[in-house]
């Protein structure tokens, strides 16, 4: 039964009678207001009536000061009381209302009184009268159309809540009454379907069997057989099922307690439906219903037979489907980190199955560095794992990711990783021996002539360049850029970088310079980056960037001025310094630090207006897993200069460990004395320096050292 009147319109009546009533022309009415709820609506009825308000702020005898010469309404927040007779002229020759918010509230059901005196016994009963009035005063007030009686009884009894059902879903027992409102409660659940909870008196039993039939209710949404269920569980097929969406769904889509509900929900010890689930022929038809730790381990479980089998790219589909479902109804949890994970783990097994089955391998750098398909994508999914640690420790150790994910992430990261890499190596060896390496490539050290056409052009220019950002790194960067400035034009492509790769002989390349001014050079024992026959020192390099028009800008240096320039070259050391560092958690850190550099290529770019800028880097680096044994290396006995991934000197054997470049080799680059042999094993380390544990490496042979992804960046 709805409401036929608003609080203001049975206030405007009640005061109407009251002065038509009354024996005086011009009468006082005296409105008593049990709980000083009505203030505002006595007063609003009153100026459209036509009377004077006036209101006793502390006593009703402050009412007696000023005799009353119009019509007027005098406002009594209290109770009436018979031990006065300060109003008997009043009673006589005027009118007195006795009216609370919730004697008002039940004159807005006049089609119903009976049942409407539930609502002023509400009022009177209730332990916290504001509630009870606010909600009164909220539902009443005429905006957004007028309550049924039974929808305003039910958020007095919830406070303020409209659904039982709901209520119980997302609150539980906690602020469920007791005694007859519980049981109007439970009506009201059985009311809206929930036959499941008839008969019942009991708090904690009510939420249970609420909980479980809303949870039925979803699997069966996705395509549970209704057949499954006991009677009491199965939805009424007049009630509209399967047009409307699920209450539980729509519960989990609006509150704020989303963290709080997983914990419900996928509670291993809330297993509502695990006689049904637990042989249920395919679970992943029921894969978008994220509501019974029943489903989630099975999908878990037959997730891992998948991967066990061998099918990762069925892997990959089901984890990205279980996670996008989880995260979009959860959000930040551990169930959703997991399956996050999931998708990293069957990626890289896939990228690595892949790697197996490849046959033509002859350009290497082809294999690594195309920008689509490359190899490179195996190291992401490597830094992705390490990066997400062990999301499967904040979950119940219950759920089966507990004793298998950790399985399934070290075989990947610590074994089969560390062979792809050792088998990478042998195929650069291979290529680099066969002669002429790597031609037709871009290089590095070519740069500044390949792109003249831009640089010099007159646009305004920013070189971003990073120390020691692998490809997969700059591809993570690109992305971030696409995200944050839609309108640029964010294009990747693949460089060569020079070798060793060494920051010393990658930034030296990545300075002005015809592409045939490049040299690397072999003088008293120590091997030599040159442009135009000297040799490019910090100090060199700024200076030839500075004379060649640019700005030079390091990393947490406060230079606003060099930004104003039109050409700008900023660097950024951190992944380097980073690395060599040794920390144990490096590859967080390397995430970090893309998130940084990120902010602050957008920042200049929104800033600036760039017509044009690029992402570059002198060299990459390899992560090796976190436990791996070191083989030292004695350095060849013509070896002058020692690092740990590469010796240099003019009488180098040729079968010196890894791989021996010289002037034969044709890189373009290396002069006549120069020969430099570089460790493609990921695993070997020359004997001279560097800790025996260190996990970062750069300065040798393996396609993550030298193979580049330089990012272009330019306005629509």
């Amino acid at each position: 039964m709805p409401a036929t009147k608003t609080l203001p319109q049975c206030a405007h009546d009640a005061i109407e009678s009251a002065i038509d009533d009354a024996a005086d022309e011009d009468p006082v009415i005296l409105w008593w207001d049990d709980g000083g709820f009505l203030r505002d609506i006595v007063e609003g009825a009153s100026t459209e009536l036509g009377c004077a308000f006036r209101a006793a702020e502390q006593t009703p005898l402050e009412l007696r000061g000023d005799a009353p010469r119009d019509r007027t309404v005098w406002y009594v927040s209290q109770p009436s009381s018979d031990d006065v007779d300060w109003f008997k002229d009043v009673e006589h020759t005027g009118g007195v209302v006795e009216q609370h918010i919730g004697k008002l509230a039940a004159r807005c059901f006049e089609n119903d009184p009976l049942q409407a005196a539930t609502i002023r016994t509400a009022y009177e009963d209730a332990e916290d009268r504001e509630k009870v009035a606010q909600t009164l005063y909220e539902e009443l007030d005429g905006e957004g159309g007028l309550p049924s009686l039974q929808g305003l009884q039910t958020k007095i009894v919830l406070d303020g809540h409209d659904d039982p059902v709901q209520f119980v879903l997302e609150h539980g027992t906690r602020n469920l009454p007791e005694g007859d409102d519980l049981l109007q409660i439970r009506d009201l659940l059985v009311d809206e379907g929930v036959m499941a909870v008839e008969g019942e008196s009991d708090a904690r039993t009510i939420v249970e069997h609420t909980r479980r039939w809303a949870v039925a209710e979803w699997l069966v949404d996705e395509g549970l057989d209704t057949s499954l269920l006991p009677q009491a569980y199965q939805p009424d097929p007049n009630a509209g099922f399967g047009i409307s969406r699920p209450e539980l769904r729509s519960v989990l889509s609006k509150t704020e307690r989303k963290a709080a509900l997983a914990n419900v929900y996928l509670d291993p010890n809330q297993r509502f439906w695990h006689d049904v689930l637990r042989t249920y022929e395919d679970p992943w038809e029921l894969v978008d219903c994220p509501v019974d730790a029943s489903l989630e381990h099975r999908l878990w479980d037959e997730w891992t037979q998948s991967f066990d089998g061998g099918d990762y790219e069925t892997c990959v589909t089901n984890a990205k489907q279980r996670h996008e479902r989880l995260e979009s109804t959860y959000g930040d949890v551990p169930w959703t980190h997991v399956w996050e994970q999931a998708i990293d783990v069957a990626t890289l097994a896939n990228e690595l199955q892949t790697w197996e089955e490849r046959g033509d391998t002859n350009d290497v750098v082809d294999l690594y560095g195309d920008v689509d398909d490359g190899t490179w994508q195996i190291d992401n999914a490597v830094f992705n794992l390490v990066v997400s640690g062990a999301p499967e420790k904040q979950l119940p150790e219950e759920h089966p990711a507990t004793v298998t994910l950790d399985d399934l992430r070290t075989s990947l990261v610590e074994s089969k990783y560390l062979e792809y890499l050792t088998d990478l190596g042998d195929l650069v060896v291979d290529q680099i021996d066969a002669g002429s390496p790597f031609v037709g490539e871009n290089h590095a050290h070519q740069f500044f002539a390949e792109e003249q056409e831009h640089l010099q052009s007159g646009q305004s220019v920013a070189l971003f360049i990073v120390d020691a950002l692998r490809f997969d790194l700059a591809h993570e960067l690109a992305e971030s850029i696409r995200r944050e400035i839609p309108r640029l034009e964010v294009e990747e492509s693949t460089w060569v970088g020079t070798l060793p790769s060494d920051t010393e002989f990658g930034k030296a390349a990545l300075t002005p310079g015809s592409k045939f001014s490049f040299n690397i050079d072999f003088e008293d024992g120590e091997l030599i980056p040159e442009r135009n026959g000297k040799k490019i020192t910090n100090y060199r390099r700024q200076t030839l960037l500075e004379n060649d028009g640019w700005s030079y800008i390091m990393k947490d240096e406060d230079d606003e001025v060099g930004w104003s320039n039109t050409r700008v070259a900023y660097y950024w050391n951190d992944i380097d310094e980073t690395g060599e560092k040794e920390l144990t958690n490096f590859e967080e850190l390397f995430s970090d630090r893309i998130d940084a550099i990120s902010r602050i290529i957008c920042e200049k770019l929104r800033k600036g207006e760039w017509d044009r800028a690029y992402i570059l880097s002198d060299h990459g680096f390899v992560s090796l897993p976190r436990h791996v044994d070191i083989d030292d290396l004695h350095p060849p006995d013509g070896a002058q200069k020692v690092t740990r991934r590469w010796v240099a000197g003019k009488d180098l054997d040729d079968d010196a460990p890894g791989v021996l470049l010289d002037e034969d080799t044709h890189l373009g680059y290396l002069d006549d004395d120069a020969r430099v042999s570089i460790l493609a094993d990921p695993i070997q380390r020359f004997r001279n320096q560097g800790l025996p544990d260190a996990r970062f490496y750069h300065g040798g042979v393996l396609p993550q050292e030298f193979v580049l992804n330089f990012v272009t960046i330019t306005q629509e």
